[in-house]
C-alpha cells in the first residue's frame, strides 16, 4: 500500500460513512493544503469532502509550479479555487522574489499553460 492508496481509502472511508465524517470535519475545522497547484483529483475530492459546507480552507499554490502531472496532479484545481470556493479571497504575490534576474530574463519564465493573469513579474 502506497501513499496514494492510504488516500483513495480514507477517501472512500469518508464518503461512505457519514458517522466518520461528521467526525473527522468536528475535528480538522480548519485545513491547509500547500502547493495546492499539484493535487491530483483523489487529493482534491477529500479536501472538498473535508472542507464541507464551512470551507474553512487555506490553499497555497502558484499555477506556473505544477510539477506533478506524471502523478496526475490536475493543474485547474488551483486555476478553479474561485469557482469552487466563490467565498475565498485570494492573496496573490504580484513579484517573484525566489528567483534570480537570469531565470527571469529568459524567455519562457512562465509555463505557456498558464493563464496571464497569474504571471507576475520578478523582483527588480
Amino acid at each position: 500500500m502506497d501513499f496514494g492508496d492510504i488516500l483513495l481509502y480514507a477517501l472512500r472511508l469518508l464518503e461512505g460513512d457519514p458517522e466518520v465524517l461528521k467526525r473527522v470535519r468536528q475535528r480538522a475545522r480548519f485545513i491547509h493544503v500547500d502547493e495546492y497547484q499539484d493535487t491530483n483529483p483523489v487529493q482534491y475530492r477529500f479536501t472538498r469532502l473535508l472542507a464541507g459546507e464551512e470551507a474553512n480552507l487555506m490553499a497555497v499554490g502558484d499555477p506556473d509550479q505544477g510539477i506533478y502531472s506524471f502523478r496526475a496532479a490536475d493543474i485547474k484545481n488551483i486555476l478553479d479555487f474561485t469557482r469552487d470556493y466563490p467565498q475565498a479571497k485570494v492573496y496573490r504575490l504580484e513579484e517573484n522574489y525566489r528567483s534570480t534576474e537570469p531565470f527571469c530574463a529568459s524567455p519562457t519564465p512562465s509555463s505557456p499553460r498558464t493563464p496571464s493573469a497569474w504571471r507576475r513579474p520578478c523582483a527588480r
